[in-house]
């Protein structure tokens, strides 16, 4: 079980007003037991990949239902839901699932009386993050292996069949890329050796220099 710490500003922020958005993904209360067949945390496997693509990834929220008028409201989770989660088992889950490795927390959050767990992504480090792993076929939509997932601005989390969202992966791609090279660029390019140079040649003798080259 995950031990529960006070709610900060943005999960208090979001708990307070729950909608769901690109970054923001709202789940009930769910126990986390076999992967292989509960389809709802493929579900969540699926979101952490798709979160994972996205820049500056996301949060999923468990414990906050969705009503019929597809509002939303905090529950919080059950007791019996809560101590089944267990960080280091989950992360061993995810990573045989996804590769890079997705870059997450989880966390027990209290706020109002009531315990939520909280998924905290980051975006990948410097390769998109791709589904390695078939899932079991307990949904509609399994996990597939080979699949690239992004969260959209629908917002859903989708396996990317379009060039506007293979773009936006490709160039954030790029960008961390561009971010690694840059220091190795300029560290290649600056010329040290003339400073040493420079530094080894007194005043007196550059003086005496230019008088010999004078006319």
């Amino acid at each position: 079980m995950i031990n529960s710490i006070k709610s900060d500003s943005i999960i208090s922020a979001i708990l307070s007003n729950p909608i769901e958005s690109r970054a923001i993904e709202l789940k009930p209360s769910i126990p986390w037991r076999d992967i292989n067949h509960q389809h709802q945390l493929q579900e969540i496997v699926k979101s952490i990949i798709g979160l994972s693509n996205v820049k500056d990834g996301g949060k999923i929220i468990l414990g906050v239902i969705q009503n019929p008028d597809r509002t939303f409201a905090i529950t919080g989770m059950s007791t019996i839901d809560l101590q089944t989660y267990d960080q280091d088992h989950i992360y061993q889950v995810v990573r045989a699932y996804a590769n890079p490795a997705p870059r997450f927390e989880i966390r027990s959050v209290e706020y109002r009386g009531k315990f939520f767990i909280v998924f905290a992504i980051q975006e990948f480090l410097y390769m998109p993050v791709i589904c390695i792993k078939n899932g079991s076929r307990t949904g509609n939509e399994p996990l597939i292996s080979g699949a690239l997932y992004i969260r959209t601005h629908k917002p859903e989390t989708k396996q990317v069949n379009n060039e506007t969202e293979m773009r936006e992966i490709i160039n954030l791609a790029v960008d961390k890329e561009l971010e690694l090279l840059t220091p190795r660029i300029q560290k290649l390019i600056k010329p040290p050796f003339i400073k040493q140079k420079i530094k080894g040649i007194s005043s007196k003798k550059f003086a005496n220099e230019l008088k010999d080259i004078k006319l």
